[in-house]
């Protein structure tokens, strides 16, 4: 009885160092050459996240989708994320890209105002109605890229 319980739990043990071993060494989604789940606009995204939060991230959390939207600003404050915001049609809420270092030339060169077309990994929305910490709401890009 003891050798069964002894190897019911190395074998659980086993099992769960296998997971954490396989999860830390994930390979890295590449952005670039994956295909996007979804083309949408900046406005639509928004407005799909503002009505219902939790249908929008069984439907868009950790996808890479293909968004469109007009430039607001750029925040190249931190050189290690660089990021930029679009514009929704809303006033309080944006869509906030952020980027690797690699993308930095290609975030320099947009204009206020231009329209943008980029791949990224939806990570939901950050802010939340009932806190006033954060004055607006965005939903997050990561690991975005621009296309041309």
């Amino acid at each position: 009885m003891k050798k069964i319980a002894l190897l019911s739990i190395s074998f659980v043990i086993l099992c769960v160092l296998l997971f954490v071993y396989r999860m830390f060494n994930k390979p890295h989604t590449n952005v670039k050459e994956s295909q996007a789940a979804k083309l949408i606009s900046a406005k639509q995204l928004f407005d799909y996240f503002d009505r219902n939060e939790d249908s929008a991230m069984v439907e868009f959390s950790d996808q890479i989708i293909q968004i469109n939207g007009t430039l607001l600003s750029k925040d190249l404050s931190n050189e290690l994320e660089p990021q930029i915001i679009l514009k929704t049609n809303d006033t309080e809420g944006f869509i906030r890209c952020g980027f690797k270092p690699s993308e930095l030339q290609n975030i320099e060169i947009l204009k206020d105002s231009s329209t943008v077309n980029l791949k990224g990994i939806c990570k939901g929305m950050n802010g939340d109605d009932e806190l006033t910490l954060l004055e607006d709401k965005d939903v997050i890009l990561s690991s975005s890229i621009i296309i041309e």
